[in-house]
C-alpha cells in the first residue's frame, strides 16, 4: 500500500492521504512515510482521513508517532475530514484532545497559514 503525499503552502505543509483502513497491515508504512516527511524538515503534517472508516490501535500509534518532533520544530500533526466512525475512535481514546481535526483539507491547511 502506498500513502500519497502532497506538499502545499510553498512545500511547508505535507498532506498524507490515508486509505479506507488504517490498521496493523499498513501502520508501519505510515510511520515510515511520516518519518520521511519529517526528515525533509517538514513539520506541518495533515493526515487526510476523508476515505478512512476504520483505525485500530496500531494506526493510532502511527498518527501520534512524530507529534513531539513536529511540535518541537514549530509544527504539528493535524487531521482533515475524519468521518463519524473515526471521530468516535478518537473520542474513545481521548486523542481528539491531542490531535486537532478539521472538516476538510483546505481548513486544515489554512490552520497552519494562520499559525
Amino acid at each position: 500500500m502506498s500513502f500519497d503525499v502532497k506538499y502545499m503552502l510553498d512545500d511547508t505543509v505535507a498532506v498524507i492521504d490515508i486509505p479506507e483502513r488504517l490498521d496493523a497491515s499498513c501502520s508501519s508504512e505510515l510511520k515510515d512515510k511520516i518519518s520521511e516527511v519529517v526528515n525533509k524538515s517538514v513539520y506541518k503534517i495533515i493526515i487526510n482521513l476523508a476515505e478512512t472508516n476504520f483505525i485500530d490501535s496500531s494506526g493510532l500509534g502511527a498518527l501520534v508517532s512524530k507529534i513531539s518532533v513536529c511540535k518541537a520544530n514549530g509544527g504539528d500533526i493535524r487531521l482533515a475530514a475524519p468521518g463519524k466512525r473515526v471521530l468516535e475512535i478518537l473520542q474513545i481514546t481521548h486523542l481528539d484532545k491531542v490531535l486537532n481535526y478539521y472538516h476538510d483539507i483546505d481548513e486544515a491547511v489554512n490552520s497552519f497559514a494562520t499559525d
